[in-house]
């Protein structure tokens, strides 16, 4: 019996059987009539629970969830539910979803006919990388009729899946770059200085591809117009060299600034690897915690994501000086260091600067940092009263302090990106294709 509960027409027929009762006493009416009510009642409760009781036994119910999850992306949770009896019933679905979605009150109400099958799907957003559980399945379900009682039925269909880094942003500014449809999404196209690309294969000509690369002899054969596909000769080691300091527990949109260039990251690093080149990765903050070498073997991406997706931020202060020592120990070849940090004033930065000029004569060191998108949106807003004026003041004193550090990096010939969060990957990937364009290394 603790799977059966009361509806509110049940509590609305018992204050009917009260008001009966309280009648009879007052006009002296005959007490049977009450008793006749309560004893309807009584039987309707027990015919309306030995209805659904049978009928709970031909419901069958199910949950689909991907084995991974990609962070930071919408995604759906599906749900099956089929009735293989004869009788319509009232249905509510209640999930045991991960605490990491802080869903405090996911419930459908539905309809569900005799011998009918429905689908629901339920959208999610994972903002934490980690293991979620999904646990039970309940349903509660009443008839359509009466609806005095409710069932609970309970499927023991728990699951565990993992979030990852952001594959679905991968995939996608895969298409984007690869498919020549980049520039309608901002990332911008460079044009290579000279040439020294080789003969990789022949393929079929798709919307985008250069015209110059026609193989008539081939279109001819096959009568569909070939191209020839060429591959860049020299190929170049990038790192993606992750700060995990405190600074980068900054959360926007609510994803920690790390969380934005983990996601950056291993979009990167597939570009990477689909331009032939070596991806690395290297994250630390008082001291080194991983260290990938640069590699472009076929297991390289699943590396990065698994390294990727223990990464945690850290409460102290980031160590460059180990971190220089580092790298002029371990990466002996001249690479591309894409560095993910978050200078929040130029004290900061001046601190890191000595090691950072030396990083950069031994490589190419590209430093990415952020613009505080809540203090822009402050920067913009009309002052209504004399604390606006100081509000506005402050924030564009540090937006202004921000750029300034951009211009103290240039001046020592370090490369920056200042950006916002949300547009990280596609200012990341503009700037890489824009070094290999022109082999500025």
């Amino acid at each position: 019996m603790t799977n059966f509960f009361a509806k509110p027409p049940l509590y609305i027929s018992i204050a009917i059987v009260v008001v009966i009762y309280v009648l009879t006493f007052a006009f002296g009416i005959s007490i049977w009539l009450g008793h006749i009510a309560l004893l309807s009642l009584i039987i309707v409760i027990l015919y309306d629970g030995w209805q659904i009781n049978a009928h709970g036994k031909s419901i069958e119910a199910d949950r689909e969830v991907r084995d991974q999850l990609s962070l930071s992306d919408n995604q759906f949770v599906n749900y099956r539910i089929e009735n293989n009896g004869y009788r319509n019933l009232e249905i509510e679905i209640i999930d045991e979803l991960p605490v990491q979605l802080q869903k405090r009150s996911f419930i459908f109400n539905k309809t569900l006919s005799a011998q009918e099958t429905i689908t629901e799907q339920y959208k999610i957003r994972p903002l934490i990388r980690g293991l979620y559980s999904f646990g039970k399945l309940h349903l509660y379900i009443s008839s359509t009729q009466l609806g005095f009682v409710q069932k609970r039925l309970s499927y023991e269909i728990a699951k565990d899946v993992e979030v990852y880094p952001s594959f679905i942003q991968m995939k996608r500014y895969d298409l984007q770059i690869f498919n020549r449809v980049a520039t309608l999404s901002g990332i911008k196209r460079v044009r290579r200085i000279g040439k020294t690309d080789e003969f990789e294969h022949v393929k079929n000509y798709t919307q985008g591809d250069n015209i110059r690369s026609i193989n008539w002899k081939a279109t001819s054969r096959r009568k569909e117009l070939m191209i020839n596909q060429y591959q860049d000769t020299r190929s170049q080691s990038v790192f993606c060299v992750i700060d995990k300091g405190r600074s980068m527990k900054m959360p926007f949109e609510e994803l920690s600034l790390l969380d934005y260039a983990i996601n950056s990251t291993l979009v990167l690093s597939n570009i990477i690897l689909k331009k032939y080149d070596y991806a690395g990765l290297l994250t630390f903050n008082e001291k080194i915690h991983t260290y990938l070498k640069a590699d472009n073997r076929s297991g390289q991406l699943t590396k990065i994501s698994e390294s990727l997706y223990r990464e945690e931020t850290g409460y102290k202060e980031s160590n460059y000086q180990g971190l220089y020592f580092y790298l002029r120990r371990m990466v002996t070849r001249r690479s591309v260091l894409i560095m993910f940090s978050n200078f929040e004033n130029a004290y900061d930065m001046r601190r890191a600067l000595p090691y950072l000029r030396r990083l950069n004569k031994l490589h190419l060191l590209v430093i990415v940092f952020f613009t505080n998108t809540e203090l822009l949106t402050a920067s913009q807003q009309e002052a209504e009263r004399l604390s606006d004026i100081y509000n506005i003041t402050f924030a564009k004193k540090i937006l202004m302090e921000k750029d300034l550090i951009a211009d103290e990096l240039a001046s020592y010939g370090i490369q920056s990106i200042l950006t916002t969060p949300q547009d990280l990957s596609i200012n990341v990937i503009n700037k890489y294709l824009e070094i290999k364009a022109k082999r500025m290394i």
